[in-house]
């Protein structure tokens, strides 16, 4: 699969988008970029949920594997959570990595999955949640990294508006 750039034009119509509509098409909006310039396999939008310490999940292009509501305790996901709260992208580069990283692994493997990049959605230093891009190894590299910041700061405001103030 070829991987476009992502354009100016592409963020001007994610913002206008979420001025007038609902969340759900922000995220759809967001997951067909992410599809279009860094390719994934799995693309799931996660809140964090403090108050009983999980991430929820709000969007996912897989919902019969990763339904939309789905939870993880954030015990069980110790070190991408740690990754991303501080700001960070956390990416599991291989299988091996992602074996490490994740309690699901096995349902993660049997989608294909041997990679994730885990990209921190945040609004003035708070967390809100991650965009989550699951794909093959070698699939995640710098560039990107850079656009999926990108793609996570235009989800700030669904998300500020999913965990609440």
């Amino acid at each position: 699969m070829s991987k476009r750039d992502l354009t100016m034009d592409d963020v001007r119509a994610v913002m206008a988008l979420q001025a007038e509509r609902p969340e759900r098409d922000t995220y759809k909006a967001v997951e067909r970029l992410a599809g279009e310039t860094c390719g994934f396999q799995l693309l799931t939008i996660l809140k964090y949920v403090e108050k009983d310490a999980v991430v929820e999940r709000l969007s996912s292009s897989d919902e019969k594997a990763y339904p939309i509501g789905g939870r993880k305790p954030l015990d069980k996901i110790t070190m991408s959570h740690d990754v991303t709260g501080q700001g960070d992208i956390f990416l599991a580069a291989d299988k091996a990595q992602v074996r490490a990283a994740f309690f699901d692994h096995e349902l993660i493997f049997s989608l294909g999955i041997t990679a994730i990049m885990n990209v921190p959605v945040r609004h003035a230093g708070r967390r809100l949640g991650t965009l989550n891009f699951c794909g093959e190894e070698g699939n995640y590299g710098a560039r990107e990294q850079a656009i999926g910041r990108v793609l996570a700061g235009l989800l700030a405001p669904a998300l500020l508006k999913a965990v609440g103030d």
